[in-house]
């Protein structure tokens, strides 16, 4: 089994690269759960609904040069984004995936929040969520 450490990912939103400035990557897949049950049924019937996934980037805010929160600032609303996250930075190989939203009429990733927070003695942070509508593909060569 094929291990990696998360130092090197890469992330680009609508074509630009923001990895210089995001450290933290959380791509979530849930599957809506529905519930079949009968009352002459002995266990619970879960079955699956449609499948959903999210992104949810964190960064550093550099404002003379900010790519990151500039490009995602930018695009709030102008509809879904194509996003690509490459989990170690080499691109996609046989245990090395790599996921893709593609923009393409009404799926891709939409652009669902963004959060700029300053704090005193910290860095300035931000927090963007994108709602993947679609297809996410994994590829792995």
């Amino acid at each position: 089994m094929a291990r990696t450490h998360a130092k090197d990912a890469n992330f680009s939103f609508n074509s630009v690269a923001i990895e210089d400035e995001v450290n933290t990557i959380q791509l979530t897949f849930d599957v809506n759960e529905g519930d079949a049950t009968a009352f002459a049924d002995a266990y619970q019937v879960p079955i699956a609904g449609k499948s959903s996934a999210v992104t949810e980037i964190q960064g550093t805010v550099d404002p003379a040069v900010s790519q990151g929160v500039d490009t995602l600032f930018d695009a709030r609303i102008d509809g879904v984004k194509t996003t690509v996250y490459d989990l170690t930075g080499s691109g996609p190989n046989t245990d090395d995936p790599e996921y893709t939203s593609t923009a393409s009429g009404l799926t891709g990733a939409l652009f669902s929040s963004l959060r700029i927070t300053y704090n005193v003695g910290d860095a300035a942070r931000y927090v963007a969520t994108l709602q993947h509508s679609g297809p996410l593909t994994r590829a792995v060569s």
